[in-house]
């Protein structure tokens, strides 16, 4: 078992958050920061389906260079959820039956997926958390949004499912500040798991939009990332709103990593739904 360093205080882990935040605002701010790019095929795909005159096969045949797309998008529309029939062998019929919004969230939700593994034993759990969760709001924003007809609800599972991207570049960034603190003392740990997780939510937001921004999603994804920490009462019905209601929804169910304060969490509950206009029958 590694020894692990004296337990940070709250007092510490906000000067560590705090540390985190100002680097990372100076390198937001002289265009520093080092971000994940989108892997090249999913890239690839992305710009062929800006084209108005894109073609699937065109798109299949990029998705085919890339053996583990190839074996995940036939696993997807094979899967009980897309509601398939007919068993699908071929790349070009898979990205058919998806059709091109669904198979733009497909490409983004991959290439999201592995910024959320770790190879650090200590937070490899805490990591798959935040990916269940980030999968729980995406799939929520995308129904909620579909009920209150109001927008893209694929827009809405990719804001749902990117609002918490900035958490797993944070994490990374504060594990490689461990290792500068701790030295040659591989074997000792500098913040416990919790106190890791602490300084991640003080400190994704911006590196999320950040992300966002350089993978080019839609601004109304951009926005969902940016703004849905606080309800909008000008904007009813606003992609912020929906993910902010589907993440307090989320968290009302258990899936979510870390503290939740359950009576702040039901209001913003009973507040999502008066602003979206949706009953409790629909909720449940």
């Amino acid at each position: 078992m590694p020894s692990q360093l004296p337990s940070a205080t709250p007092s510490v882990q906000d000067r560590v958050a705090d540390q985190m935040e100002a680097i990372i605002h100076k390198r937001i701010a002289s265009d520093q920061l080092v971000l994940p790019p989108l892997p090249a095929v999913a890239l690839k795909c992305l710009n062929l389906l800006k084209n108005r005159d894109f073609s699937l096969k065109d798109a299949a045949r990029i998705i085919e260079t890339d053996p583990v797309l190839t074996v995940q998008i036939l696993k997807l529309v094979n899967s009980a959820a897309m509601g398939g029939l007919d068993s699908i062998k071929s790349v070009l019929a898979g990205v058919t039956r998806l059709g091109e919004a669904k198979l733009r969230g497909f490409l983004v939700a991959a290439s999201a997926r592995k910024l959320f593994e770790s190879p650090d034993a200590r937070i490899a759990a805490a990591s798959a958390g935040l990916w269940t969760h980030s999968l729980a709001v995406a799939i929520l924003a995308r129904d909620v949004m579909a009920f209150t007809n109001e927008g893209d609800p694929e827009l809405g599972y990719l804001a749902g499912l990117l609002h918490d991207i900035g958490k797993p570049v944070v994490a990374s960034m504060l594990l490689d500040a461990e290792r500068a603190v701790l030295g040659s003392r591989s074997q000792a740990t500098w913040l416990s798991s919790e106190e890791w997780i602490g300084v991640v939510q003080r400190s994704h937001r911006r590196v999320g939009v950040a992300l966002a921004e350089k993978w080019q999603m839609h601004d109304v994804v951009i926005r969902g990332i940016r703004d849905c920490e606080e309800y909008d009462n000008s904007d009813r019905l606003s992609a912020p709103n929906v993910v902010r209601f589907a993440n307090a929804l989320a968290k009302q169910e258990g899936v979510y990593v870390g503290d939740v304060d359950g009576e702040d969490n039901d209001a913003l509950v009973m507040i999502g739904r008066s602003l979206l206009n949706m009953d409790e029958a629909v909720v449940k």
